[in-house]
């Protein structure tokens, strides 16, 4: 008979392996802690199972260990469509067992993201070699900032600025990587989710779009809920959301491209949504509002820049190249971020670059020898960040003219 409150065997080792040892934490306290410690450094999602007189299960993933607890971060999607981020501390003591699927230790691969033959201990930015690109802009030193794992090339979708640096997606997380390259996992969509935008507010709430039509919304303490689930075939097609903007007013702007046939939604803040625009040949991949109150989109169907107001009706378009310089099937292409000199940059996947508009609405090849470009976006500073899916790293453009440097995103005419 086991003691209540006796902790029991650690049902399988780290690397799945059966663990046939069943030792008490006092007999073998450091073996113990080891462990532990090993689940801080893989991220590997873990069930604890605690308590004494009744049993408390937790599932997450452990932050870290100290002498009499383990600090543990645990995700709960409530019946309601909301997801909780919670902290959770549990006592060593009370441990009873733990347990590791074999799928969630699969599951640790997919969380780490920088390539495992990139040093632990990153340069900075400034000692990152400049790389050469074809047709590379005059005047600007091209970087790597983050190089990320190959498994996952292609699959890196939208990227945009927020508090502290850059965030990406891929699958279904959200990371950041801050000005040396280091990475941060920032927030995971439960289930299969694919994210394919996200953008965030003036108060620091982080709004994420999924193709499968689910607006989230998670506040800075990562707790989020369901805002929105769009239904595609009011555009006229199917569901494949693209990209997602936040307005001053906390309204929220959403793009759906199921092929060249879609268009764009509006949600309010209770969640209620509308269409703006949609029909056969407004397939919309990228958006992005601008200061003056302007709605900018991709248009697939005609490889154009379409600015609208923001009840949808057009006002002005700039066509930026042909339909097949740009990824029919992948509604993550045509990204767009502006500077501050009022130019309009536009990730051209298929044809490997990025392409420049000026106010005049005359289109330029800014860079080219990429692959597969699918996020782009200005820092503060007015430098510009790529993600260059094809190649799995994020990349560093700076101005090296003052004259030519950026503050922040302001208006096209």
């Amino acid at each position: 008979m086991r003691a209540e409150g006796e902790p029991h065997c650690v049902r399988r080792s780290l690397s799945g392996a059966s663990d046939g040892e069943c030792s008490g934490i006092r007999g073998q306290t450091m073996s113990f802690r080891t462990r532990l410690q090993a689940f801080v450094e893989s991220r590997q999602k873990i069930q604890i199972w605690y308590g004494m007189g009744c049993h408390n299960t937790v599932t997450g993933r452990v932050l870290s260990v100290d002498h009499d607890h383990i600090d543990v971060e645990a995700y709960t999607h409530e019946s309601d469509g909301q997801i909780h981020v919670r902290r959770i501390l549990v006592p060593l003591h009370l441990i009873l067992h733990i347990d590791i699927t074999s799928a969630e230790t699969e599951e640790v691969d997919e969380d780490l993201l920088v390539n495992v033959e990139r040093k632990k201990e990153k340069s900075p930015a400034s000692q990152v070699p400049v790389i050469d690109l074809p047709d590379a802009p005059r005047g600007y030193a091209v970087r790597i900032l983050s190089q990320l794992n190959a498994s996952y090339s292609n699959r890196f979708s939208r990227m945009c600025h927020g508090p502290g640096g850059m965030y990406f997606a891929v699958d279904g997380s959200v990371w950041f990587v801050d000005g040396a390259g280091q990475l941060t996992e920032y927030a995971r969509i439960r289930g299969n989710s694919t994210i394919s935008g996200l953008s965030f507010d003036r108060k620091g709430i982080l709004y994420v779009a999924t193709i499968q039509g689910t607006i989230y919304r998670i506040d800075p303490n990562k707790s989020g809920r369901v805002l929105a689930q769009l239904d595609g075939s009011m555009t006229g097609g199917g569901t494949f959301l693209a990209d997602v903007v936040v307005g001053m007013r906390d309204e929220v702007y959403v793009s759906n491209f199921p092929s060249n046939t879609g268009g764009i939604f509006k949600i309010d803040r209770l969640g209620e949504y509308e269409v703006l625009v949609g029909g056969p040949g407004h397939g919309t991949q990228g958006l992005l509002l601008d200061q003056d109150g302007f709605l900018w989109c991709f248009e697939h169907a005609t490889a154009s820049v379409v600015k609208r107001t923001l009840d949808g009706r057009e006002m002005a378009r700039a066509a930026v190249g042909e339909p097949e310089s740009f990824n029919f099937a992948d509604g993550y292409d045509g990204n767009l971020s502006m500077d501050s000199l009022g130019r309009m940059y536009v990730t051209a996947g298929r044809a490997g670059q990025v392409v420049r508009v000026t106010r005049e609405g005359k289109a330029d090849t800014f860079l080219s020898g990429l692959v597969n470009p699918t996020g782009i976006a200005f820092s503060p500073d007015g430098t510009l960040f790529v993600l260059e899916a094809g190649r799995s790293r994020v990349l560093r453009i700076a101005a090296l003219d003052k004259a030519d440097r950026t503050a922040s995103a302001t208006a096209l005419s």
